[in-house]
């Protein structure tokens, strides 16, 4: 299979969803774990907070919010949406958790959407066969050969497969469609319209962009962004070129142990981020992160494809 363009860019695929809630990390952690069933993989770090696996090489991150002027107003503009393999049994341990409710539709797959304990939105999409994304068809393949596992860590229940979709309301969606094709490179499948646009983000999971948000300021620092989607790469710094070379606005640049990040906004203020995680960024002695290990492996055999 050819490599798609943002693959020849370094980018392999979601890699991890930072929530920010009002709520103490450790406080909104159990809701995430009895809900969907997302895995601990280690102690909540100093600043408190938590990592949780959620499917295929997909990290949650539950962090604490910073109130700036207007990050409360920000909630509504994303959710993300995990793909059920057992939609009725999913929806159960939902509910069964204390989520509400927002809507629920039955169109291409069934369609859930609730509310956390911190009012932000999550949803629940039941997999089907006759999906006509190529992240679908990938999931799905995935499934049948028994999915990405963990070392040492519990699968995730057999409800749910992994992360679906990132879903942004926008207030002009053919625009934001060329905006991230153009930033990251990111496929646009079928022709990007008002009522919505859709584009590739690697491996098992799209990126929706529906109507009915507003253009926003653009932020000053990540941590008033009550949720992030971050993009694993594996070429950090020739993609911050490529932001620059494009006027994307960058936030915040990060580093951390074995890795950096970069934080940048879309036109309209929606936040996102690209980070690097690789053994060349450990420290003497730091100890490689499991999923990190997976992560590249999983890049190397389909680079060398």
């Amino acid at each position: 299979m050819a490599k798609s363009a943002s693959e020849k860019l370094g980018i392999q695929g979601l890699g991890w969803i930072v929530r920010r809630s009002l709520q103490t990390p450790a406080s909104l952690t159990p809701f995430y774990q009895a809900a969907f069933g997302l895995r601990q993989l280690r102690p909540a770090a100093a600043t408190g907070s938590v990592m949780l696996w959620s499917g295929d090489i997909v990290m949650f991150e539950a962090n604490t919010l910073v109130l700036g002027s207007d990050t409360l107003a920000r909630k509504g503009d994303f959710d993300f949406v995990f793909r059920a393999r057992n939609f009725d049994a999913a929806k159960a341990a939902i509910l069964k958790a204390g989520a509400v409710v927002a809507d629920e539709n039955h169109g291409n797959g069934r369609r859930l959407f609730t509310r956390d304990p911190d009012g932000m939105s999550v949803g629940l999409w039941e997999a089907h066969r006759d999906s006509i994304f190529p992240a679908d068809a990938f999931a799905d393949k995935l499934w049948q050969s028994g999915g990405v596992t963990l070392p040492d860590t519990p699968a995730l229940p057999s409800a749910l497969q992994d992360i679906a979709s990132i879903n942004l309301k926008v207030a002009d969606p053919v625009a934001m469609a060329v905006f991230y094709h153009e930033a990251l490179g990111l496929e646009i499948l079928g022709a990007p319209k008002s009522t919505g646009a859709v584009l590739a983000l690697g491996r098992t999971t799209v990126l929706e962009l529906h109507p009915g948000g507003v253009k926003r300021d653009v932020l000053k620092d990540r941590n008033e962004s009550p949720d992030v989607w971050i993009l694993r790469v594996y070429d950090h710094d020739g993609l911050v070129d490529r932001f620059r070379s494009k006027n994307v606005t960058i936030v915040n640049q990060v580093s951390i142990t074995g890795g950096k990040i970069t934080y940048a906004s879309d036109p309209e203020g929606h936040m996102f981020g690209i980070q690097q995680r690789t053994r060349d960024l450990l420290p003497d002695g730091a100890k490689d992160r499991i999923e990190d290990i997976v992560a590249r492996k999983l890049w190397a055999e389909r680079t060398n494809e």
